[in-house]
C-alpha cells in the first residue's frame, strides 16, 4: 500500500513538473561580430523597455570574428541566430547544407545620408590607386565576411584577383594600430574606431563599401527553419522586444542614455560612441526589415566576379519575414 501511494505521489509530482518545464524561457544564442554596429550586446541592457525578456525568451549574445565562423556554430547546434553577410548565407546553404532563413535586419551600409565603411590607407604611403594594392597586405576581419566580400568585389572590378594580395585576418579594433604600425597596407574602418583617425590627416579612404556594392544589406540575421518552427511564439515575443528596443535606441531623445549604456556595456570611452544611433552610424531598420533584393544583388555580383562558385536564389524559399511582421503588428496596434 505504501509503495502504491508513493508511486502515485511521484506520478502526480511528475505531472505538475512537466508544465513547469515547458514554460521555461527559450534561450536564444545570438551571434555578433562588432558593436555597436551589431546591436545584440546592447539591446537587452535596458530591461525596462523589454516586455518578454526572462519570460518567454532569454537572449545570449555570443561574439564571433565575423559571419563565416558562425556557420559552423549553427551547424553544431551552438548558435540559434546568426549574423550573416550574403556570401556567408550562400556558404551555409550550399556548402554546410543548412536550411536557413533570412529573418531580420542587422545593419545596412550605404543608405543615403548614413555611414558607409571606408577602406583606408596611409596618406603618405605608396598606395595611390587600387592598382597599387597588388602585392600588398589587406586587413580583413574574416575571409568571407560582409566587409571582406565587399572589398573583393571592388578589387575584382579593378582587375585584382585574390592571388594579387595577402589577406591578414584581424579584429576590427586592432586594424587602426596595424595600419599605423605598417603591419598592413589597408583596413576596413568601422565607425567606432574612426574618431580622430581620419581627422589626424595621416589616413585617407581609397574607396568605401558603398563604392563597392552600393546600398547593401551588409549583415542580417538568419535562423534554421526547424528552430523557427519549434520556437515561433517565443521568437515573435523576442522580435517585439527587439523592435521596441531598437526604436528606443534610435530615438534622439534617448541618445544620451543610449550612449551611456553602450559605453558601459562595451567598456569604451563615451566620446568614442557619440556617433552611435545617429546618421553618422549605419542605418538600422526600426522594423527589423532586411533588404532582400540587396542580398540577392550581393550574391549575384559575387558569382559574376568569381568570388562565389555557385550562387542561390534567396527568395522565397530562404526568407521568413513572418516573425517580424507579426511582431510589428503587435507593437503598432
Amino acid at each position: 500500500m505504501r509503495k502504491t501511494t508513493a508511486l502515485l505521489l511521484g506520478f502526480a509530482v511528475a505531472l505538475v513538473a512537466v508544465p513547469a518545464l515547458a514554460q521555461q524561457p527559450v534561450k536564444l544564442r545570438i551571434g555578433w561580430a562588432q558593436a555597436p554596429g551589431h546591436m545584440a550586446p546592447l539591446l537587452y541592457q535596458n530591461k525596462e523597455i523589454l516586455g518578454h525578456f526572462g519570460k518567454s525568451y532569454i537572449a545570449d549574445p555570443i561574439r564571433f570574428q565575423g559571419s563565416t565562423p558562425q556557420i559552423q556554430a549553427v551547424a553544431a547546434g551552438e548558435l540559434d541566430i546568426a549574423a550573416f553577410g550574403a556570401t556567408a548565407m550562400v556558404a551555409a546553404v550550399n556548402n554546410a547544407k543548412l536550411d536557413m532563413r533570412v529573418v531580420a535586419d542587422v545593419i545596412q551600409d550605404g543608405t543615403p545620408g548614413y555611414f558607409t565603411a571606408p577602406f583606408v590607407i596611409r596618406k603618405d604611403g605608396p598606395i595611390k590607386t587600387v592598382a597599387d594594392l597588388k602585392g600588398k597586405r589587406l586587413a580583413s576581419n574574416a575571409i568571407g565576411s560582409a566587409s571582406d566580400a565587399a572589398m573583393r568585389v571592388f578589387l575584382r572590378r579593378h582587375g585584382l584577383q585574390d592571388r594579387d594580395f595577402t589577406t591578414v585576418e584581424a579584429n576590427f579594433a586592432n586594424m587602426p594600430a596595424m595600419l599605423a604600425d605598417n603591419k598592413v597596407d589597408m583596413i576596413n574602418l568601422q565607425p567606432q574606431f574612426a574618431r580622430g583617425f581620419i581627422e589626424s590627416g595621416n589616413y585617407v579612404p581609397l574607396f568605401t563599401t558603398a563604392d563597392a556594392v552600393g546600398p547593401s544589406q551588409t549583415v542580417f540575421w538568419a535562423m534554421r527553419a526547424d528552430f523557427i518552427a519549434k520556437n515561433r511564439a517565443a521568437l515573435v515575443d523576442y522580435f517585439e522586444d527587439h523592435m521596441r528596443a531598437m526604436r528606443w535606441y534610435l530615438d534622439p531623445k534617448n541618445h544620451k542614455q543610449a550612449v551611456d549604456i553602450a559605453a558601459n556595456a562595451l567598456k569604451a570611452p563615451r566620446e568614442s560612441l557619440e556617433y552611435a544611433f545617429t546618421q553618422k552610424d549605419y542605418f538600422r531598420s526600426p522594423d527589423a526589415r532586411p533588404l532582400i533584393d540587396a542580398i540577392q544583388t550581393d550574391i549575384d555580383n559575387a558569382v559574376q566576379l568569381g568570388i562565389l562558385k555557385e550562387g542561390m536564389k534567396v527568395a522565397p524559399r530562404y526568407v521568413d519575414l513572418s516573425l517580424i511582421e507579426e511582431a510589428k503588428k503587435r507593437l503598432d496596434r
